[in-house]
């Protein structure tokens, strides 16, 4: 019986042999010249010709487009078109620091009276832009419901407390009417800001943010306004914008008329810092009767 031992043995007195050479070391013959092979394991298998795909590339391609989709359809619901009064002009623009962000405003005209927001969901990115969308669309509801603005403050409460979401929002409601009187409630927001000729001062008060205690009260506030004032509502985005010596953007922004110059020297004054948190801008020019 041949076995293994007898195989070895045989090739070892082979290699004794001056003129034998093993299969791994015989010369390749091209032409008149001799090249000897690369030494390969007879155990290793040829690669593959058809390689399989790098799933962690593939994955990463369908997160983008996902987040992708995502900014479009998040873009969509918070394009805002805002009512066009002959009393009162509107303003608003939103920049997220990511693809999508946690900022939002909108405006409803009702009867004899505009109501309008400005809100800002905690953290950034995908989570905060998704808890925005829900926001929006129920304080759009109770707006147009004419709802007033503790009832609204409270639903929006109570929805995010009920919910485990981890996730809270300062938030500014506002609602002007055609005589020029005001009421506002601000739920842990930046104040906003009555502009006149004269000077530019906070409109105090303010409550606990929503999203935090169930049995939260709210309270609102009241002013009025005469013709040619403005109120602005901001994010702390802007207030809080640093250069680079880490000096804050602050109240400057008070002083500047128009959301484009707001936002033109927000970004000036920030230089080459990246920005950490979305910028958004509303504001409501009060023309009177």
């Amino acid at each position: 019986m041949t076995t293994l031992a007898h195989i070895t043995a045989t090739l070892r007195s082979l290699r004794r042999v001056p003129s034998w050479t093993s299969p791994r070391e015989r010369p390749i013959f091209a032409g008149d010249k001799i090249s000897y092979a690369v030494t390969v394991p007879f155990h290793a298998k040829k690669p593959s010709r058809n390689l399989a795909p790098d799933k962690s590339n593939i994955a990463r391609q369908l997160t983008a487009e996902e987040l992708g989709a995502a900014a479009r359809i998040h873009s969509e619901l918070m394009s805002i078109r805002l009512p066009s009064l002959s009393w009162a002009s509107l303003v608003g623009k939103t920049i997220p620091c990511r693809a999508i962000g946690g900022d939002f405003f909108d405006a409803i005209a009702l009867t004899d009276a505009i109501c309008a927001v400005v809100a800002d969901v905690s953290g950034k990115g995908m989570p905060a832009a998704i808890v925005a969308a829900m926001l929006q669309g129920i304080i759009h509801a109770q707006m147009l419901a004419d709802q007033s603005l503790t009832t609204i403050a409270g639903a929006v409460n109570e929805y995010l407390c009920s919910r485990a979401t981890g996730k809270f929002a300062t938030m500014v409601l506002l609602k002007v009417w055609s005589n020029g009187a005001v009421e506002y409630l601000n739920c842990g927001h930046v104040p906003p800001v009555l502009v006149n000729n004269a000077s530019a001062h906070r409109l105090e008060g303010s409550n606990l943010v929503v999203g935090l205690i169930a049995t939260a009260g709210y309270r609102a506030e009241a002013c009025t306004l005469a013709p040619g004032d403005r109120i602005v509502i901001f994010t702390d985005g802007i207030t809080e914008a640093e250069n680079s010596r880490g000096e804050q953007f602050g109240d400057s922004a008070f002083r500047l008329h128009g959301v484009d110059s707001v936002f033109e020297q927000v970004s000036r004054f920030q230089g080459n810092v990246e920005r950490s948190d979305d910028w958004t801008l509303f504001e409501l020019l009060y023309r009177g009767l």
